[in-house]
């Protein structure tokens, strides 16, 4: 019972998890490819990272589901 409370958990965490992973990418690649537009690669990097988020949440949540 403990380890569906735990699953729904991670489930819950992955959309907002991936987009501060995808931000710290951004501001990171930012700093050494593209210095002259942080603001830019933060938004890509948040916008990529709430992608992966949402797939990750759609392939969880449809196997917590069988």
């Amino acid at each position: 019972m403990k380890k569906s409370f735990e699953s729904k958990d991670l489930v819950a965490i992955l959309i907002p998890m991936g987009m501060m992973i995808g931000c710290i990418i951004g501001i990171i690649s930012g700093m050494f490819f593209w210095p002259d537009s942080l603001g830019g690669s933060l938004n890509a990097g948040a916008t990529i990272g709430f992608l992966v988020g949402i797939i990750a949440y759609a392939i969880f949540s449809s196997k917590e589901e069988s």
